[in-house]
């Protein structure tokens, strides 16, 4: 009583829960996005300065909901406390992500790819175009560093080699080699789950490296008229998404503007015939509900093993209507083309990272009480074994009671903690700004019905824009940004 007492008299942190992220989603997708940016940067508030807990999520709930209320100031000082959170988990130059289970939410790293997009909007909403060209090149960093230093080269290798094949991922191939690993995997139940992952045909590059950060950065350096850094971007989205052709488009245009050898499958590709340096401007359209985790239990017993207790999350899908979107200018209609598609992010970080290490983890925890009931029991046998002297009995029912308490083990790696107020899939195009600066945007339904048009007009001197067109329950809500410089 006197330690809570002493917590109220000092001002205790408030522990907001999922229980307000619930509230918060409610109010984002029924469209109270006024009420849901003041939610959010009430919890962003109170947790300015913490380190811990989920004080991350919060603060990257806030930035995602008030960029998209259109307060962009509360947006950035939002996504700037996220962002040095992030350096705090990561200033030792390896990006540590979030397991789940963990006690302090640290992030994905798709997390911190959406973040920098969400600062890259919110700069240039402030015509800003150096700010907002840093941000790129922060998440272009941080996608090299994984790519090239922090993962596994074994699994880039395997993908490269059985390009085209249905095999199971690199990480699950070599935890099917022990036994006890093998055996926990196959308690856990997701054979179907695991099946429609194997059975897809393997891209030279995985998913979980992510073909937004790649093109953002692309964009970045077409703006900069840095073509061979673009190329370098374009190599890896061409790996990513081989069938993309607005991919594979801006990969010829970029490699016949350096005079460089296309590869084969691009060689007929026909460039784009205006300048993706001045007056381009780029549209981009974001939808659906992110993917979640849902809890799932299983009971591991193996021969000569614990039983094991299992708890730990898989991930939720919730399926998005497929919407096309296109944009007119000058007499030519552009269509778009799928920029990232957080539920395959999702899903090969699954397969590929985060159920190797919970399999690994439990499989841990089963052998460690193995070993502590095997050693209770040879204790019991001793002391069973031994001559009577006093006290013997309640030292047998304490031993017995060891072995009992040893006898399974309760593992517990659920979590529910996801970014919920950021898109599903991400499409993307772009266009030449015409002369007389008009561009129709529009979003139509998978058979093609208008669903959202808006004429735009950009100032005469208008040279790079964004159009960032932000789908929510239904609704369609865009911002337009441009910049002279």
């Amino acid at each position: 009583m006197a330690g809570v007492l002493a917590a109220l008299l000092c001002g205790c942190r408030t522990d907001y829960t999922r229980s307000d992220q619930e509230h918060l989603r409610t109010l984002y997708y029924s469209n109270r996005l006024a009420d849901a940016a003041a939610f959010s940067m009430k919890m962003s508030d109170a947790e300015d300065g913490e380190t811990s807990r989920n004080a991350l999520l919060w603060h990257l709930e806030a930035g995602s909901v008030n960029l998209d209320a259109g307060n962009f100031d509360d947006a950035l000082t939002a996504l700037e406390r996220a962002e040095k959170l992030l350096w705090l988990f990561d200033r030792q130059g390896h990006i540590r992500c979030h397991e789940p289970g963990a006690l302090t939410y640290r992030g994905y790293r798709s997390d911190r790819m959406i973040l920098g997009m969400l600062k890259f909007f919110a700069y240039f909403s402030k015509g800003e175009l150096e700010d907002a060209l840093v941000e790129v090149r922060r998440i272009r960093s941080g996608q090299y560093q994984y790519l090239l230093r922090e993962s596994d080269p074994r699994l880039r290798e395997y993908d490269r080699e059985n390009y085209g094949k249905k095999v199971p991922p690199y990480r699950i191939g070599q935890l099917m080699r022990d036994n006890l690993n093998r055996g926990t995997f196959e308690a856990a139940g997701m054979q179907k789950e695991f099946g429609e992952y194997r059975d897809r045909l393997r891209p030279q590059l995985a998913a979980l490296f992510n073909p937004l950060a790649f093109y953002l950065s692309a964009v970045g350096y077409y703006w900069d008229n840095e073509f061979d850094e673009a190329a370098l971007d374009l190599k890896y989205l061409h790996q990513l998404q081989p069938g993309n052709e607005l991919f594979n488009r801006d990969y010829a245009t970029v490699l016949r503007l350096l005079d460089e050898k296309l590869p084969p499958e691009l060689e007929k590709m026909k460039p784009w015939n205006y300048s993706l340096t001045d007056d381009l401007a780029v549209v981009i359209l974001a939808q659906g509900v992110p993917p979640g985790w849902k809890d799932r239990r299983a009971t591991v017993r193996l021969p000569d093993y614990v039983p094991g207790h299992w708890k730990f999350s898989e991930p939720e899908f919730v399926s998005s209507a497929g919407l096309r979107l296109s944009a007119a200018a000058g007499g030519e209609t552009f269509r778009g083309s799928e920029l990232a598609d957080l539920n395959a992010v999702f899903r090969d970080e699954f397969w590929q990272l985060t159920m190797p290490s919970l399999v690994r983890s439990a499989s841990a925890a089963i052998k460690a009480m193995t070993a502590e009931n095997n050693r209770a029991k040879v204790a019991l046998a001793a002391l069973l074994a031994s001559k009577d002297f006093e006290g013997k009995a309640l030292a047998v029912a304490a031993a017995q009671a060891r072995v009992a308490s040893t006898s399974s083990v309760s593992i517990d790696e659920t979590d529910w903690r996801r970014w919920v107020t950021v898109a599903q899939q991400y499409q993307v195009l772009h266009l030449p700004i015409p002369q007389d600066r008009k561009v129709t945007v529009e979003v139509a339904d998978a058979k093609g019905k208008t669903l959202f048009r808006r004429q735009l007009e950009f100032d005469r001197d208008t040279t790079r824009a964004v159009v960032y067109v932000r789908e929510i329950g239904g609704k369609f809500h865009l911002k337009q940004w441009s910049t002279m410089e």
